[in-house]
């Protein structure tokens, strides 16, 4: 299969799951991204960064394209989003630094760190049933604190930040999955877009970028992914209100526990 419909291939895989689970796609795109960067020559100390501001720029359409969609069917607890964004762009303009910083394997290895929590998070965690009642509204600094969280895993790992998102809504607030996944869709365009302006400001005329970058960001890779994902994150909201999605989080779990292992493994 040529490199740009696999990669295109890739972008609507996650474009799919981004729908359907408040996530930004980049647990699917990031490890996509550490295999093929260096397949196009670049060392790791630039292929790292990039796969994880790549993928960020992505995460930015996909989840805006699922928010509209969550929106148009009154999904969204508009009360949590001006918190939760408030905290997730100062977590991501530190997250996107810090990642900089750091050696690209350190990254890699906390990368499968995450998958590893993210295969918990959907397959052995329990979660609320759809319909079950929302806990007692909560202060507005608790919320704020999610997004800060959130912000710092997206920016410092690439993803969108809804693995975060969505965990602490579900399991530590008790929101319904559905609306913990529309509230997630709706706070990581601003999250993802304040880690892929870091990236491409840290990687800002870095020597031996490839050919179509932003720093940090490369936009041959990200048009590919793009044009996969769109369609597919709509095919994803369409199938988050009609199907239960406990059997499609446990398969996917499945497959990011083998993911992990080949990072922790080389």
């Amino acid at each position: 299969m040529p490199l740009p419909v696999f990669i295109a291939l890739a972008g609507g895989v996650a474009g799919f799951l981004s729908g359907l689970l408040g996530i930004g796609g980049g647990i699917v795109m990031v490890p996509l991204l550490f295999w093929i960067f260096p397949k196009w020559g670049l060392p790791q100390n630039v292929a790292v960064p990039m796969a994880l501001g790549t993928s960020l720029a992505s995460a930015v359409c996909f989840t805006l394209s699922g928010a509209l969609g969550h929106w148009k069917r009154g999904a969204i607890d508009w009360k949590r989003v001006p918190w939760l964004v408030s905290g997730g762009v100062v977590g991501a303009a530190i997250g996107s630094t810090a990642a900089t910083w750091v050696e690209g394997a350190v990254v890699k290895k906390a990368f499968a760190l995450l998958l590893l929590f993210a295969f918990y998070r959907m397959t052995l965690a329990p979660t609320p049933k759809r319909g079950e009642a929302q806990a007692p509204p909560r202060r507005p600094g608790v919320f704020t604190f999610v997004g800060l969280a959130t912000g710092l895993v997206s920016a410092f790992f690439g993803v969108g930040g809804g693995i975060v998102a969505v965990s602490l809504m579900v399991l530590a607030f008790r929101f319904p999955t559905l609306e913990a996944v529309a509230t997630s869709s709706a706070i990581i365009p601003a999250i993802a877009g304040t880690g892929a302006l870091g990236y491409i400001y840290h990687g800002w005329n870095r020597p031996g970028l490839p050919p179509w970058s932003l720093g940090y960001v490369n936009l041959m890779a990200w048009v590919l992914l793009v044009s996969g994902g769109l369609a597919a994150s709509q095919l994803g909201v369409w199938a988050s209100h009609r199907i239960d999605g406990t059997r499609l989080r446990r398969v996917f779990g499945v497959l990011l526990l083998f993911v992990a292992v080949k990072l922790i493994l080389g």
